[in-house]
């Protein structure tokens, strides 16, 4: 609730200049009183300060009945915590807020708080304690009213406003006094309860509010108006003239006041501290964040308008979390805020903000920190004032104290001088074909020359001053600056130490340059530009050094033009014109495909300085170059550039600078898709031109062209599959019952097959699976016995589903001598394992294998017959998947370019027993490989490529046919022909008995023979055969009559 310690004043009195500083715990030399607290008079030339008494008694004593008693407190009474003078510096107020008086019956020690004007050069002194009346007592009127918490002086009117924010249940009261008449006191009366404990008083601050020249007084209240805190305006009868309202709960809100005018328009102005404030780092993006810096603080600046409303305010927000920014404000021309924990050490800083026209800047102009000054200063910042010019150099100077170290600051203000000055360059306008300067004796250059001059002023500044210049020649360009001096072919800066310059003289000099010859940016004028600074030359230690104005520029410049054919402005307009075509209407994907992009740029207007070309293309698009149609115009482009996105390059090529009026420049780019990878849809070009001089709106529309080139799939490939052994002749004599090796089951069976693709775009996933007639009919009898896993080679993973068919019975598998096709796989393995090397097409085995397979090809329609055709009906059984139980594998193939392939090979056992028992004379037992495109690398392929297959056949017969037949038992001859004979009788017997045997003949006289017929109508002909017995019935058979 006290927070209030060290208050610092200034004084201009008579012809001497001295500081006022309140010591609230110093020792003030009065009998019996501790701590009493003192100000002092502190000169500004020997830095010696001395003590004044304005009260030199002890605590006071009355008669109480005959006993004399002490009837109040100074000891720590804290006086000094408030000083405060007239602008005349006349008349100073010093308080001690929590000055103690005993009430009547002495049973009340009450902090009623008191104050002490002295006028008159500290020569005549009154004390004013508007609360120690004895029918006031207690916290509930004014008894606790801490009066001299804040305090001003009006100079217009002759009075004192004394802040007591703990009258009337801390709800505070405004007291007013006028000078010299006791009898004259004011003061605001108590409120409603719910005003209770919002310290009215807590801060004080007077100035015009009305625009009337009177004094009015602004009175902080930090927890008014439900804790948001506020500041109440009064004129000078107490009467309310409005009230300013607080922005955040707990802010404190007009903990401190400062008045002044920071826009320069005659009006005072309030500048209000709330040094609790909560920044809200993110508060304009985000309302409902509760979260912030903790007292980082906040200082407002409200400025009066012309009704004499402060609607328009500024916002000022700490930047350190509990600096408190804002615990004390200055007006002093400027703005100063102290933050007496700020900084990275939290010693504390002091923030000076500039006002303008439109109101105050809300970027700080200086801070300064506590360490700047001392490393030992504490709670710098804690109190600021100012106003005053304490060394009469014309300019306010600042007072900041540091309470914890007992100490305080003087900050006086530096002179500041106003430079002015200009840079003419004759002639302005250089044309580079005209050489008239000489660079060396050895070059002739382009040249002109520039022509710089300073001045300088202000008050109270030195009548000579020295500077430093430097002038420097197209600044922006850096290393790449278009001239140069002609003193020297490599300087572009030049630098003047130590020019002495008079006040209100003009200094001038003069130098050559030259512009080169070879530049590329002829649009933009060069920059002559000087730039100037103060050299402290021929100062004392502690004399002030000038300053320049930080509102004004600190160099000047001038501008070297270029000749161009611009036209009677010299402002080139140029318009651009571009067309593109490509040569090829698509692209195939996966082909080495090369197309050409062709450009035809057109300037129309003026001339176009700096013309460039643009291309933009996809990562993996080949750039190979380009190619001008026209000679006799110069293009350079640059290499490819990858652009942020990691997806597209660039490409930048020169067409002219500049590109005259009516040229045009015509040229390809070549490009190659190679190593294109992924693409969708179409490859897509983004070509621009434009150049350093902008176009009017209406013409940009052809500065831009967007090529898209559609891209088409074209994809194949092949199966082939084939045996190691196209056939295999057993004998019936081999059948065995007890196996142990693999080798006892039969001889081994190899199936190989190729998958390769033609391209030549790449095939993404493909799904392989294999089927194998690992059983006859069902897994009791084996067929071809499986005695290892698949073996492949390649861009392929295969997985069996049926992991218990290899070597289902436990054989010992005995490793046999490789031949041709299992050194394939081993060639492979090694080669995979060692070198990677590529697959070489010259094998023996796989011509061996591209001749087998060329026998194999056969056309099998589609997949439900591939097993059902027959080469003779009446010869070879088929032993397939479609009738066997097979074993199956499930293969993905990834990434497969054109022209790879994969090699898949399966061992087995022809297992002799089945055969044998199940009497084939003839066999072909067929292994299926089915392949299907799963997956293309574009997302919208234009092609359908079908489900292929592959068949791989193994011919198996007995070496003696005859021992078919033998194998038929003679008994069951016998038994046959017995059954047939059977049969035959009983259907003889079943035809008599129902008289199949016996003729049916027409009755006599049902019909007459007319005429008997002549043998030679009865020949074999083929015509007469096949008509004479329809006829002759016909003819020869007539119906009986009657008689």
């Amino acid at each position: 609730m006290f927070p209030l310690t060290v208050r610092l004043v200034k004084l201009t009195f008579e012809c001497f200049n001295f500081l006022l500083i309140g010591a609230p715990k110093a020792e003030s030399g009065q009998p019996g009183v501790r701590r009493g607290g003192a100000v002092f008079r502190c000169e500004t030339k020997d830095q010696r300060c001395t003590k004044i008494f304005f009260d030199t008694a002890g605590h006071a004593r009355a008669l109480n009945g005959s006993v004399l008693l002490q009837i109040d407190s100074k000891s720590d009474q804290w006086f000094g915590a408030t000083v405060v003078s007239s602008k005349k510096g006349d008349t100073v107020l010093a308080c001690a807020p929590r000055y103690t008086y005993f009430y009547s019956t002495f049973d009340r020690k009450e902090p009623v708080g008191t104050c002490y004007l002295a006028q008159d050069n500290f020569s005549s002194f009154r004390e004013y304690a508007p609360c120690r009346i004895e029918t006031r007592w207690g916290y509930h009127r004014l008894g606790s009213c801490m009066a001299g918490f804040s305090a001003a002086i009006s100079d217009q009117e002759n009075k004192l406003y004394i802040g007591a924010p703990g009258a009337w249940y801390w709800q505070g009261s405004l007291v007013m006094q006028e000078i010299g008449r006791d009898d004259m006191v004011k003061r605001t009366s108590e409120g409603p309860a719910y005003l209770d404990d919002t310290y009215m008083g807590y801060s004080m601050a007077v100035g015009d509010f009305k625009g009337n020249s009177g004094n009015h007084v602004a009175v902080g209240v930090p927890k008014g108006n439900f804790l948001t805190g506020m500041v109440v305006l009064f004129d000078s009868n107490l009467k309310v003239l409005r009230n300013i309202t607080g922005h955040q709960v707990g802010s404190y809100f007009g903990a401190a006041l400062a008045v002044g005018d920071f826009n320069d328009d005659g009006l005072d102005d309030i500048v209000i501290g709330a040094p609790l404030f909560i920044g809200m780092e993110n508060k304009q993006l985000d309302k409902s964040q509760t979260e912030g810096k903790y007292e980082v603080g906040a200082v407002y600046v409200y400025f009066q308008d012309r009704q004499h409303r402060f609607v328009k305010y500024t916002t000022l927000v700490g930047l350190k979390e509990w600096s408190r920014f804002g615990h004390d404000v200055a007006a002093v021309g400027d703005l100063n805020v102290g933050a007496p924990y700020d900084g990275e050490d939290r010693k504390g800083a002091v923030y000076v903000y500039h006002g303008m026209k439109d109101g105050i800047k809300e970027k700080f102009s200086q801070v300064i920190y506590a360490k700047d000054i001392d490393p030992s200063l504490r709670t710098f910042g804690w109190s600021v004032t100012g106003g005053v010019d304490i060394d009469n150099n014309d300019y306010p100077d600042v007072l900041v104290g540091a309470y914890s170290s007992d100490r305080s600051v003087l900050f006086r203000a530096r002179p500041v001088v106003s430079v002015s000055g200009f840079v003419k360059v004759n002639p302005d306008t250089v044309n580079l074909e005209n050489k008239l300067c000489r660079l060396f004796r050895t070059e002739n250059v382009t040249c002109t020359q520039i022509h710089f001059c300073l001045t300088y002023d202000g008050k109270t500044v030195p009548d000579e001053l020295y500077f430093r210049l430097i002038v420097s020649l197209d600044p922006k360009k850096g290393i790449s600056s278009r001239a140069r001096f002609l003193e020297s072919h490599s300087v572009t800066q030049l630098t003047l130490d130590s020019v002495p310059i008079r006040k209100g003289e003009r200094w001038c000099e003069r130098r050559y340059v030259y512009v080169l010859d070879d530049i590329r940016d002829k649009l933009s004028p060069i920059i002559v530009q000087v730039n100037y600074s103060i050299v402290d030359e021929g100062y004392m230690e502690r004399q002030l050094r000038p300053v320049m104005d930080a509102y004004l520029p600190s160099m000047i410049s001038g501008e070297i033009n270029i000749q161009k054919d611009c036209g009677k402005d010299n402002i080139c307009i140029p318009d651009l014109q571009m067309t593109a075509k490509l040569n090829r209407e698509s692209i195939l994907i996966g082909a080495d495909d090369r197309f050409n992009v062709s450009v035809v740029i057109h300037n129309a207007l003026e001339d176009a300085f700096e013309a460039q070309f643009f291309i933009v293309a996809p990562v993996g698009l080949d750039y190979e170059g380009f190619t001008r149609q026209m000679p006799s115009r110069p293009i350079t482009c640059s290499q490819p550039k990858e652009l942020n996105n990691g997806k597209n390059y660039v490409i930048a090529c020169d067409v002219g600078n500049p590109l005259p009026k009516s040229s045009t420049v015509r040229f390809s780019m070549q490009f190659s898709t190679e190593n294109l990878d992924l693409v969708m849809g179409g490859i897509s070009l983004n070509l621009t031109t434009n150049s350093t001089n902008n176009e009017t709106e209406r013409t940009l529309v052809d500065n831009d062209v967007l090529l898209v080139i559609p891209m088409e799939v074209k994809a194949d490939f092949i199966v082939t599959g084939v045996s190691r052994n196209e056939s295999y002749h057993y004998d019936f004599n081999d059948r065995r019952d007890d196996f142990v090796f693999d080798s006892d089951a039969g001889p081994v069976v190899s199936h190989v097959y190729e998958i390769r693709n033609l391209g030549p775009s790449t095939l993404s996933e493909m799904s392989v699976d294999v089927y194998w007639p690992s059983y006859f009919v069902d897994n009791a009898k084996p067929l071809l016995y499986l005695i290892d896993d698949i073996e492949t080679e390649g861009k392929i993973t295969c997985e069996l589903l049926q992991k218990g068919h290899i070597n289902s019975e436990g054989l010992i598998v005995v490793p046999r001598p490789e031949d041709a096709i299992e050194r394939v796989f081993r060639v492979k393995r090694q080669e995979k394992a060692n070198s990677r090397q590529r697959y070489e097409e010259k094998s023996d085995v796989l011509k061996a294998l591209r001749n087998a397979m060329a026998l194999m090809k056969q056309s099998l329609g589609d997949f439900g017959n591939a097993f059902g055709q027959m080469r003779n009906v009446l010869q070879r059984v088929r032993l397939n998947c479609m009738e066997m139980a097979c074993s199956q594998w499930q293969c993905k193939i990834k990434d497969f370019k054109k022209d790879e392939r994969v090699l898949l090979k399966v061992d087995s056992r022809l297992w002799l027993n089945t055969l044998i028992d199940e009497v084939f004379y003839d066999a072909m037992i067929s292994s299926l490989v089915i392949v299907e495109v799963t997956k293309l690398p574009y997302k919208h392929p234009t092609i359908e490529l079908p489900l292929r297959y592959a068949v791989a056949s193994t011919i198996v017969n007995p070496k003696d046919p005859t021992r078919v037949s033998r194998g038929v038992p003679t008994w069951l001859i016998f038994v046959a022909i017995l059954a047939g004979l059977t049969s035959l009788i009983l259907l003889i017997m079943l035809l008599w008995k129902f008289g199949f045997f016996k003729r049916k003949r027409p009755p006599r006289g049902q019909a007459l023979l007319s005429k008997p017929p002549e043998p030679e109508y009865y020949g074999y002909s083929s015509y007469s055969s096949a008509q004479t017995p329809v006829t002759n019935r016909h003819y020869h058979l007539t119906a009986p009559t009657k008689v």
